[in-house]
């Protein structure tokens, strides 16, 4: 049921934000009722897609899409894996590994994961499900240049920052080159 729902929230955010980005600055968003109107934003924003609602007043759609995204991600490879949350904030694209048998030559997709409360690295086998969430993943954070970003970690043990590694789950829109972690982050409309 909390994968259905976030899925279903992130494809509704998707849909609205690619909406948005096609109808021109002024112009009410289609298939909202006429309740969501494009807003013309500051060319300092220009990277984010606002929108005025009728009722309450501004949104920003860019980040509704960004942490309905993660939400999901985060929330399927959980579910999909197993595996702990800290253990899923120390994901790179390193982490995504093959592996040969030696019998068939077939390749195997494993993701191989950080050593965390047993001390002892894992590796687990990748469905064709997760492969699908890791590679959409890898897919957004590559972007327009091609190379994912070195984001920088919030280190819990010195409550600063940590080093500066190409994490999976990191987010462009609430911290700017920062990887998502278990400090609390405030939203920035």
């Amino acid at each position: 049921m909390l994968a259905d729902t976030v899925d279903r929230r992130r494809r509704a955010a998707a849909e609205l934000l690619a909406a948005a980005e096609r109808t021109w600055p002024g112009d009410l968003i289609p298939d909202t009722a006429g309740a969501l109107r494009r807003a013309v934003a500051p060319r300092a924003a220009g990277h984010l897609i606002w929108a005025e609602e009728t009722s309450t007043g501004r949104r920003n759609l860019t980040y509704e899409e960004t942490e309905a995204f993660w939400a999901f991600a985060a929330i399927e490879i959980l579910r999909l894996t197993g595996i702990r949350n800290e253990e899923l904030l120390e994901l790179t694209h390193h982490s995504i590994t093959e592996y040969r048998l030696p019998t068939t030559g077939e390749v195997v997709p494993l993701l191989q994961v950080a050593p965390s409360k047993t001390d002892s690295e894992r590796l687990l086998l990748v469905s064709p499900e997760l492969a699908d969430i890791l590679s959409t993943i890898i897919r957004r954070l590559r972007g327009r240049s091609g190379a994912i970003p070195l984001v920088t970690s919030y280190d819990t043990s010195t409550n600063g920052s940590g080093t500066r590694r190409c994490r999976c789950c990191s987010s462009a829109i609430s911290a700017p080159n920062t990887a998502l972690s278990p400090r609390p982050r405030s939203a920035s409309f």
